[in-house]
């Protein structure tokens, strides 16, 4: 088992209310304003560490000046593989060996919150790479607390306990065509 999160960082995935289960989760953390390039930076790369690329066609329909959030749309897997791997029982092996090319969309956002920034990662599709995307972000979380930024809130969540005031839950990201 990881040794605890040190009290200046939020918990890590396993720690917090999702634990070990393989189902949507959502990071929320509040870094200070003059850190939230950085940060931003931070996970991006850490997106790109897990294999997904950026989907700047699933944000262009997204109202963000309804929610006041800047958007980044990230995604892994295409309809060809997940076809191929749903229909051929592949699927069953992918289970027993682990993720070839599982569909993915991960929701990015951020948003001043007083005199700090609220940065949501959430997976608004597939639970099946929660680990690799959350082993990532923390990685990140890590290096941004290592770096001397003050990384705090609340942390990992199910992706389902966001407010629905934020383009990172899976049912206002559908309203925004963000997913299907």
């Amino acid at each position: 088992m990881p040794a605890a999160s040190p009290p200046d960082r939020p918990p890590r995935a396993e720690e917090g209310p999702t634990g070990r289960w393989k189902i949507a989760r959502a990071c929320v953390v509040h870094v200070p304003q003059e850190a939230q390039d950085a940060a931003v930076a931070a996970i991006r790369e850490a997106l790109r560490r897990a294999h997904l690329h950026p989907a700047p066609e699933r944000a262009s329909a997204a109202k963000t000046a309804q929610t006041g959030e800047s958007l980044d749309v990230w995604e892994r897997g295409d309809v060809v593989s997940e076809a191929l791997l749903d229909n051929t029982g592949l699927s069953l092996f992918v289970s027993r060996i682990g993720p070839l090319s599982l569909k993915a969309v991960v929701v990015v956002t951020s948003r001043p919150e007083g005199r700090r920034w609220r940065i949501i990662v959430s997976m608004v599709v597939g639970s099946q790479l929660s680990d690799e995307i959350s082993r990532e972000v923390d990685a990140a979380i890590d290096a941004l607390v290592a770096g001397g930024i003050r990384v705090d809130g609340p942390g990992w969540m199910r992706v389902a306990d966001l407010t629905r005031d934020t383009l990172a839950h899976p049912k206002t990201a559908r309203e925004h065509g963000i997913r299907a």
